[in-house]
């Protein structure tokens, strides 16, 4: 990390946030000056991966049928009805949300899911434990493909139906399924993953006609060996406890509730579209698109995009250390001049502070026409959570991007998240305060990469 960086030209350089607290360093560690090399490889061990993990002996099928509540369901609400169990509507939701979606033979990175992952590798998994007042022992992964349920602690496996109706769900990440070459980007990318899961699983969940509370950051929830749990999700009545632990998180974790995610699907969800197709369509385009091979995009081509996003800010607002540590803005082509380049901030209310030009340099390559930065102040970040800022930052930040990947699919575009940049550069380039650190990008095109797709869709 280092003591500055350069601001735009004809100014002196600014400090870097001058904090010296030990998650300051680490947060920056990983984040300047990365050592990520070349991907070279798709390969666990022998085998290409499938973005699943090995088997677990003793998986079971729940007696409810996985897919059947939700297909058809418009996605723009309004919720499931009928007389479909809380137990049905739980899988449902949760199977929704992880199931592998369809594979690109054709593509270097061919597996697809309703959220992105570095190379399809999928570092983030689902689980189901007791409720916080249950005594009992288990732990179940929903397995996207088979959409069983695996137990991972040797415990004997809970009646499924009763297991769905009164868990909790959490998600974890396991950053060792990317490969090494992504260097100490491994963390963050894994934490951003199930930051885009959790907000898949609350759209599902709100869906199926249940009231999720989404929670950021690490729990004491047991999980499998290697597994860090990033986030969980508590269904009404149980959110609606005073007891902060029946909520799925530690007192006083950030949270979204269920009317502010609410809010959020109603701004981002395509009319006259199935809940299934919407997600399908969800995609990052091909491995090898770029801003040569993508079309314009005019601002107010990705509208629905920008106002996802904004939306999504603004159900996080009350999860923010403080004013301002978040914060969004928009990069365009004027014109569709590469030479030609504006930026502005995008407030939740969906105004923004009007462009202005900023240079083009060789450090900050634009990958599309249009783009989103979220940038973090951290130092508010490390005050609030400490060691634990890593974790609920970045998976916020998955969290409100999802939202933007999201309304892309509901407008025909696809966007790729961009993690692999230096942030020094970008903070010059956008103009931000000396305390902002660009912490997430998403680039839109509109390939939609869809060339030799396999649609996956297992009936159970």
């Amino acid at each position: 990390m280092g003591s500055t960086r350069p601001d735009p030209p004809g100014t002196a350089p600014v400090p870097v946030n001058g904090g010296t607290a030990d998650v300051l360093a680490a947060f920056h560690g990983q984040s300047h000056d990365k050592d990520v090399g070349p991907v070279r490889t798709l390969f666990f061990g022998p085998a290409l991966s499938n973005g699943l993990a090995r088997p677990v002996p003793g998986r079971v099928r729940p007696s409810l049928p996985a897919l059947e509540p939700l297909r058809g369901l418009d996605a723009a609400g309004p919720a499931l009805d009928g007389p479909w169990t809380r137990a049905q509507r739980v899988l449902a939701a949760c199977v929704e949300a992880v199931r592998v979606r369809r594979v690109s033979a054709a593509d270097r990175y061919p597996v697809h899911r309703a959220y992105p992952s570095p190379r399809g590798l999928f570092g983030a998994d689902l689980f189901l434990v007791p409720a916080a007042d249950d005594p009992a022992s288990w732990c179940l992964r929903v397995d996207p493909q088979s959409h069983a349920l695996q137990p991972w602690n040797g415990a004997p496996v809970p009646d499924p139906d009763t297991a769905l109706d009164g868990s909790r769900l959490v998600v974890a990440v396991d950053h060792r399924r990317y490969p090494p070459e992504y260097g100490r980007l491994r963390p963050s990318l894994a934490l951003l993953e199930g930051g885009h899961l959790l907000a898949v699983l609350g759209l599902a969940l709100a869906r199926a006609g249940l009231r999720p509370r989404t929670r950021f950051g690490p729990s004491d929830t047991p999980v499998p060996d290697g597994f860090s749990p990033c986030g969980s999700v508590a269904l009404e009545p149980e959110a609606s406890r005073g007891d902060a632990e029946s909520r799925g998180g530690g007192a006083g974790a950030p949270a979204v509730s269920p009317d502010a995610l609410e809010r959020v699907a109603a701004v981002a969800a395509p009319s006259g579209t199935s809940l299934r197709r919407w997600l399908d369509d969800r995609t990052s385009g091909l491995s090898t698109a770029n801003l040569v091979t993508s079309a314009h995009i005019a601002p107010e081509d990705g509208a629905g995009v920008t106002s996802s996003l904004a939306a999504a800010l603004g159900a996080v607002a009350d999860a923010l250390p403080a004013p301002g540590s978040l914060r969004l803005y928009r990069t365009v082509l004027v014109a569709d001049r590469v030479d030609d380049r504006a930026v502005c901030e995008l407030r939740p209310d969906g105004t923004d502070d009007g462009p202005r030009r900023v240079p083009r340099t060789v450090e900050t390559n634009f990958s599309s026409p249009l783009g989103y930065t979220l940038a973090a102040d951290v130092l508010p970040w490390a005050r609030a959570h400490g060691d634990h800022a890593q974790t609920v930052l970045h998976t916020l930040l998955g969290w409100t991007a999802q939202w933007g990947c999201l309304g892309a699919a509901a407008t025909g575009l696809c966007a790729r998240p961009m993690r692999n940049y230096q942030e020094a550069d970008w903070a010059a380039v956008l103009g931000l305060d000396p305390a902002q650190t660009p912490a997430y990008q998403l680039w839109i095109r509109r390939e939609r990469g869809s060339y030799m797709d396999v649609p996956v869709d297992t009936r159970p």
